[in-house]
């Protein structure tokens, strides 16, 4: 099997996306096919051996859209399937679609280079108040001209309309031969028959002809689509905003005499050049590996992730974590890719190349879940599957109804009404509308979501299980230095801040989060071990930092409390010959945990706690944040077996951010992992948090909540809209002799669907809650 991703132009509404879906799914040797109207691409899973991206592109172009990839222009594909296609599409073609491609590409070859969309609407506008004023000069102004004069103006101005509106007529005839019919099939149908029957007006003055109709509805679907089009341009921007930021050319340095040196540790030989002076060159992103120093300047976007080797400067890191504040970073300090250098001159070290990158991955979740769809949308596919052939069905039957009863011209406009009103469009919107909205205000918050599956999914929730360590604690922090002897709190910690600098370990972290690191000397290390502790040289004496267990016997035996020994969150810096200082430490709550919680138990949210850790340490947690249930000890497998407990009652969402939580994220209703290194963690959880906020998650669980309220909203008002208003156009109230006007028809098919947009866009109103400690 094979799967490709490719584009497709001239989709216009629902119809149009889930008829392509039909047709191609009546292929035997294609497994899935999934179209989006929004983003205008299609994902296509097929079997290689009994068919290629040739014969689909056929396929496509024979339902009257224009299929294309990535890497080549639109009209490349259409023209080279046309003029070559396989034998078994040739015998098929319809030589009637033959000819209305062939049309269609003459003209447009001919006025593509005169005729912008903004100056095909503008005509069509001015085009269109002249028929109107022509048409109702004489009963509301009382003017009045001959009438050969006024009926050949009235069909070149219609005519002109017409033209700028053409591609509604070919995409939809086509679309109507093929048996896929669409909305703009109905435009076509309903425009055509009415320009037909008021073609008898020029020359017979008593006639009412439907020029004015005809104008009024092909210039209100340009101005529809043109907002629309708009709209939906402007929230995909929204939607990908780093997609914009993914600067394609790096500056490396190249040639370097104390290159090996930064290469090896952030502690570079203090001798070596400085990197200023070093040479650098251009290269692709793409070139970038790991172990590469990479120059970044004032105002550019970091695109490695890697470790600050020289330079100290403040970076946004807003666009990754959604946290507005500058973050300080100097030599030693770990940056991801996506932030921003706000001042100052900074020489990175990759630590991964450019596929592997944080922002690499990031983008690949924000293209993931605008090309999948929400279980929502595929009532408003079947619907409008079923609708566009009914509506004409209707249509007809209406028609040839009142042609009885009455005559034929009210039944021509009942039939034009009927085709008219029916706006498929707004059922389409609803959904991916909606979705990109709430992925621009998830992406500013750090939150990135899969695909539209996980969006809908998280609001559905009913059972939150937490894991503990990096989830609701913020790691482990320093509560109390107790130096001995005479040494004062300072030295003792630049000594330990100096050892641990070689450790990526948690309690590293906790070193350089303290205080004192803003004060902290950095001071030249050799020979350093990495064990259940770190030992090194420093300045010629041997120095160790660990837990007591590390410590040389004799040490051991002078410790005289027997918390010091039994606990584990005790460490202390030592020599050979004695111990220099003790440090405390506590792994910390973060400090929106409870009010998060608060928040889920207002919305009639339950959470429970998991953790490997001790009882004692799981159970003080869980009675501070007040949370019932909590489990200890707890293996992989254990988390997974509770997850599978409580999914049979509830729908879970799982938060972890370990390799430990692995199977139970992937067991799960729905899974967020906050980022971390442990990249299991994150390709198992269907929503990656970059912001380690706890609040975030509750931040993220609201918009859901709000987004799906919105698609249902958007639903119901399109349901209810075609519902109530097509019968109308039929002649519901025609006893009453009251018909819709297929100008107003046309008018109320245009508000539907911008109604839709602006509710959808009542979305970026959305206010995240902000953490107390924040306020």
């Amino acid at each position: 099997m094979k799967e490709v991703v490719f584009y497709i132009d001239d989709m216009t509404c629902q119809a149009c996306s889930s008829g392509i879906e039909r047709s191609l799914k009546r292929k035997s040797f294609i497994q899935e096919i999934e179209v989006f109207l929004l983003s205008k691409k299609a994902r296509v899973v097929y079997d290689e051996k009994h068919g290629s991206l040739n014969e689909i592109f056929a396929l496509i172009t024979k339902l009257g859209y224009k299929p294309y990839t990535q890497d080549s222009m639109p009209t490349a594909p259409l023209q080279a399937i046309t003029q070559a296609p396989t034998p078994h599409i040739q015998k098929k073609k319809n030589i009637c679609m033959r000819s209305l491609g062939a049309l269609n590409h003459l003209i447009e070859s001919f006025d593509s280079a005169f005729l912008t969309p903004r100056l095909k609407l503008a005509i069509a506008l001015c085009s269109s108040l002249i028929v109107l004023l022509l048409s109702w000069g004489k009963m509301l102004f009382s003017l009045s001209l001959p009438h050969t004069m006024q009926a050949s103006l009235l069909l070149l101005l219609t005519l002109v309309v017409m033209h700028m509106g053409r591609h509604l007529y070919f995409h939809g005839l086509k679309a109507l031969i093929a048996k896929n019919p669409n909305m703009d099939s109905l435009i076509a149908i309903g425009s055509l028959c009415a320009f037909a029957y008021s073609l008898q007006s020029l020359f017979d003055p008593q006639i009412h002809g439907y020029f004015d109709s005809v104008c009024v509805i092909i210039t209100l679907v340009l101005v529809g689509t043109s907002i629309q089009e708009r709209s939906k341009t402007e929230a995909l921007n929204s939607a990908s905003l780093l997609l914009s930021l993914n600067q394609k050319i790096i500056q490396k340095v190249s040639e370097y005499s104390g290159l090996e040196s930064c290469a090896d540790s952030p502690m570079a030989d203090s001798n070596a050049p400085a990197l200023s002076h070093a040479k650098t060159q251009p290269i692709p992103l793409q070139e970038l590996q790991k172990g590469d120093i990479v120059k970044v300047v004032s105002g550019e976007m970091i695109m490695v992730d890697g470790v600050v080797v020289e330079g100290s400067a403040h970076i946004d890191t807003s666009a990754i974590t959604g946290e507005s504040l500058p973050c300080p970073v100097m030599p030693g300090d770990a940056v991801r890719s996506g932030s921003i250098n706000l001042d100052g001159m900074l020489y990175i070290r990759a630590e991964k190349n450019a596929q592997q990158s944080t922002l690499a991955h990031i983008l690949l979740l924000i293209q993931k879940a605008q090309e999948s769809k929400a279980p929502i949308a595929s009532l408003a596919d079947r619907i409008s599957g079923i609708f566009v052939p009914l509506v004409i069905a209707l249509a007809l039957c209406a028609g040839v109804f009142w042609w009885v009863l009455r005559d034929f011209e009210c039944a021509l406009g009942v039939f034009v009404a009927t085709l008219v009103i029916f706006c498929p469009c707004a059922l389409g919107l609803a959904t991916p509308m909606a979705l990109l909205h709430a992925q621009a205000i998830s992406n500013t918050m750090g939150v990135f979501f899969k695909d539209s599956k996980s969006f809908q999914a998280l609001g559905e929730i009913t059972h939150i299980v937490f894991d503990k360590t990096g989830t609701l604690t913020s790691g482990l922090a320093i509560t109390h230095i107790e130096p001995y002897d005479t040494l004062k709190p300072q030295e003792v910690f630049d000594l330990a801040y100096t050892l641990e600098s070689a450790s990526i370990h948690l309690i590293s972290h906790a070193f350089h989060s303290h205080p004192l690191s803003q004060h902290a000397t950095l001071l030249p290390m050799s020979e350093v071990i990495i064990d259940r502790g770190v030992k090194g040289t420093i300045q010629g004496q041997h120095y160790m930092i660990g837990n007591a267990s590390m410590l040389p016997t004799h040490l051991q035996e002078s410790l005289h409390s027997k918390h010091d020994t039994a606990s584990k969150l005790t460490l202390y810096l030592a020599t050979h010959e004695k111990i220099l200082a003790r440090f405390s430490l506590q792994d910390q709550p973060k400090v929106d945990a409870k009010q998060t919680l608060e928040l889920f138990r207002e919305e009639g949210i339950d959470s429970s706690l998991i953790s490997g850790d001790t009882a004692q340490a799981t159970q003080a947690l869980a009675s501070w944040l007040h949370i019932q249930e909590s489990y200890a000890h707890a293996l992989p497998q254990d988390k997974m077996h509770l997850l599978q407990e409580k999914s049979k009652h509830h729908k879970v969402l799982m938060v972890g951010d370990g390799m430990n939580d692995a199977p139970a994220l992937a067991a799960s209703y729905a899974s967020m992992a906050f980022a971390s290194n442990y990249d299991i963690a994150t390709r198992s959880a269907d929503i990656i948090n970059y912001n380690h906020h706890t609040i975030s998650i509750y931040n993220a669980y609201a918009l859901s909540k709000a987004t799906i309220s919105n698609i249902k909203g958007n639903l119901m008002f399109a349901f209810c809209y075609n519902i109530a208003l097509i019968p109308l156009a039929m002649g519901a109230l025609g006893g009453f002799d009251i018909f819709l006007h297929p100008m107003f028809c046309a008018m109320a098919m245009s508000a539907s669907s911008l109604s839709v947009i602006a509710n959808a866009a009542r979305l970026k109103k959305f206010k995240c809650v902000e953490s107390k400690e924040k306020q």
